[in-house]
């Protein structure tokens, strides 16, 4: 039973719910309750457990009644559930839109101004799943090909293999190629079911660790030199831009691909 509640509660966080929301919804669920029962049995704070009450209302994920012992609170059908992601897939495509209307502007005051000049040095360091996940699209910058000293899958960065996937799908889409040497079994044949990813736009081959043992991923694009680390529980990374030092990581790259065998 409380693997099945921490499930919900997980599943509820990934629909847009704050962890205290959730409890509160569960126990509306259950029964209908005063705010003060559901402080008691959630251990949520009174006071915060007002301010969830009007937010959940204003999802129409429960209702407030009046009765004889004064205000109630109870849960409506979870079918509103429903709703409530309808309304969140109606606010991405806003969003979206927004985005796509604005990012011509944008790109060009960058490209003017604030994009860093081939002799440049500029580090930036990401922490956390977030951060990885950024580094990751900052790659789809790429204006030629990707060049990649691997150590796993990108499932294995960020723990998400659907994730991982729409990532790979949107590689396949922007047409660039990614060449990739890794150890032997530092990944797994079928990492990815994307079509035309393996053997169209990954090309992977395989180096010995005594030649090249490889503990963290670098990849090579563009200007840039990214290093993720996601090892012992820390999830780091760090990019290097600068057009000499990547120049230097190519030469390096292409030096071991010519040794490395085709993976199999």
């Amino acid at each position: 039973m409380l693997n099945n509640k921490n499930t919900l509660l997980l599943n509820l966080r990934r629909l847009g719910l704050t962890a205290d929301e959730c409890k509160v919804y569960l126990a509306l669920l259950e029964e209908p309750m005063s705010h003060l029962e559901i402080a008691r049995k959630t251990g949520v704070n009174r006071t915060k457990v007002y301010r969830i009450a009007d937010s959940l209302s204003k999802r129409s994920l429960i209702t407030e009644n009046m009765n004889d012992d004064g205000r109630e609170l109870a849960a409506n059908s979870p079918t509103n559930l429903e709703v409530v992601l309808t309304t969140q897939e109606q606010q991405i495509k806003s969003q979206q839109a927004l985005l796509k209307q604005a990012l011509p502007s944008l790109i060009s005051i960058f490209e003017q101004g604030g994009q860093p000049q081939p002799n440049d040095f500029v580090v930036n360091t990401y922490e956390g799943v977030s951060g990885l996940k950024q580094m990751l699209w900052n790659e789809l910058s790429t204006k030629d090909e990707i060049l990649v000293l691997g150590s796993g899958a990108i499932q294995d960065l960020i723990a998400s293999q659907r994730w991982a996937e729409k990532h790979r799908q949107k590689q396949v889409e922007a047409g660039y190629q990614i060449r990739e040497i890794i150890n032997p079994g530092g990944k797994i044949s079928d990492f990815t079911k994307v079509p035309g990813f393996i053997g169209g736009a990954h090309h992977m081959r395989v180096l010995p660790k005594e030649t090249l043992p490889l503990h963290q991923q670098i990849v090579v694009y563009n200007n840039t030199v990214a290093i993720y680390n996601w090892r012992n529980e820390q999830k780091i990374g760090i990019e290097i831009i600068n057009a000499q030092f990547a120049d230097t990581q190519r030469s390096i790259f292409e030096n071991y691909w010519k040794i490395s065998k085709k993976a199999h």
